[in-house]
């Protein structure tokens, strides 16, 4: 795999930035990037301190290629599991068919209230990642950067149910984080 050091002329600044972070272009990559995108501008938010990112993913994806989605979030959201506003989990009741589904949550801000969108892979993004050869992989990927977003996700507005998903996470990893600090000072 060739490490990603030159731009094609025609790659978009989105493109380039999300495979310089990465390293190199990946279909995988390219999906998180659009996927992101897309949430920020149906969330009107800049990203980075204002949203939650949650990627649901298969134990038996929790591997690379995969697992280069979240790299495709963190590049175009600004989320990043540092400042813990980017999450990796699993749940086999809220996954679609074995494939991964992400949470983008704007916080509330400025008196608008929290909301989501929920990213299932649409039917055809099975077909086109199935098309992918490796030897072919940045000449697919930069495919994928124009493809139709109806043929690579489907977004819905995030149900109540999905809400509570979110809420049940978060409170999870607050009680990690006080049962951690209580043992650091102990």
């Amino acid at each position: 795999m060739e490490f990603y050091r030159h731009q094609h002329p025609g790659d978009p600044d989105w493109l380039v930035r999300a495979a310089l972070f990465h390293g190199h272009l990946g279909p995988w990559l390219v999906l998180g990037a659009r996927i992101g995108a897309d949430a920020l501008a149906r969330l009107d938010t800049p990203g980075q301190w204002k949203i939650e990112v949650v990627c649901w993913m298969p134990k038996s994806k929790q591997r690379t290629p995969f697992s280069c989605l979240l790299d495709g979030l963190q590049a175009s959201t600004g989320a990043t599991m540092g400042k813990r506003n980017l999450r990796f989990a699993y749940a086999p009741d809220v996954l679609d068919q074995g494939w991964p589904v992400v949470y983008v949550v704007r916080r509330e801000d400025n008196g608008r209230p929290p909301e989501g969108v929920v990213y299932y892979p649409a039917r055809e993004l099975h077909a086109l990642f199935a098309e992918v050869k490796p030897d072919r992989m940045e000449e697919a990927s930069r495919s994928l950067a124009c493809e139709e977003e109806a043929r690579l996700f489907i977004a819905n507005p995030m149900s109540p149910e999905a809400f509570s998903r979110y809420e049940q996470i978060l409170a999870c990893e607050r009680a990690a984080i006080a049962e951690a600090a209580e043992s650091d000072s102990a």
